[in-house]
């Protein structure tokens, strides 16, 4: 529970829009205050004027402006009290080929996709150490498991937030604090931008993927939610990947369509 009242206090980065919102929307249903944590003014302006706005705190920050962030912790849990939850949710990919990537993009990735969730960890894990059920929910990326070119810059940032994950499950547990991790695949958000108006894209997108379909941010918030919860008591140090089963394998059938080779055969015997 919150050190302000009874009602559990859960803390969402990048809260404005995709799976950040939808993630706030979930812990707002299920009785939680918020406090959400966002760049984009406007965009907090728009989830606090929304139906649940009576049941969230609006702190715009840049999570890439990594010193600034132990402090808000701070001033967090001065006005609020200790979150019960910490969902680490605020990314930023930054397309380039290696030689094209310079050390600012580097900067900003790893700052917002990595450091700056250490640094509110290193606020907020004080106080969540008082709480019983504390649980921390960082949102990796697939890419932390299977990397895309052009996306060096992400997908190293993905994966050292994934074994951030399990380095603090291990380091925090003995304080009953739980920390697990959700790799989301492609999902409709405004990261993806155009990509998602591109039919062709989609339409070749689609055969990679087996549930044959876009992820939902609502797809990725039932598992943070999940993961933040009693129910999910005995788990930590886990990255959930949820991708419609992509990293499982391809079926090439839809891929490159039906082909002879693809079928059993039966050679007559000689």
């Amino acid at each position: 529970m919150s050190g302000r009242s009874n009602v559990p206090l859960a803390v969402v980065t990048g809260a404005a829009s995709g799976i950040g919102k939808a993630t706030v929307e979930r812990f707002v249903d299920e009785g939680y205050s918020t406090a959400v944590l966002d760049r984009s003014q406007e965009g907090l302006d728009r989830l606090k004027q929304s139906k649940i706005g009576p049941g969230i705190h609006a702190f715009p920050c840049d999570l890439a402006d990594v010193g600034t962030l132990t402090p808000l912790a701070g001033r967090i849990v001065e006005e609020l009290g200790a979150p019960r939850v910490l969902v680490n949710n605020a990314g930023v990919c930054l397309y380039a080929d290696i030689t094209e990537t310079t050390d600012e993009m580097w900067e900003v990735s790893l700052n917002t996709n990595l450091v700056g969730a250490s640094a509110l960890i290193r606020g907020f894990v004080p106080g969540m150490k008082r709480l019983e059920g504390a649980a921390i929910v960082n949102v990796a990326s697939r890419n932390a498991l299977s990397s895309s070119p052009r996306a060096a810059t992400y997908d190293a940032a993905k994966a050292a937030l994934l074994a951030l994950t399990r380095t603090l499950a291990v380091e925090l547990g003995g304080d009953g604090i739980r920390v697990n991790a959700v790799l989301p695949g492609f999902i409709d958000t405004p990261i993806h931008g155009d990509l998602l108006k591109d039919r062709v894209f989609i339409e070749n997108y689609l055969k990679l993927i087996p549930l044959n379909r876009i992820g939902r941010p609502e797809d990725i918030a039932n598992i943070i939610f999940f993961l933040a919860s009693d129910r999910a008591a005995f788990v930590t140090g886990q990255g959930i990947v949820a991708d419609g089963g992509q990293m499982s394998g391809q079926n090439y059938v839809k891929v490159f369509g039906e082909r002879d080779s693809f079928r059993v055969r039966q050679e007559p015997e000689t």
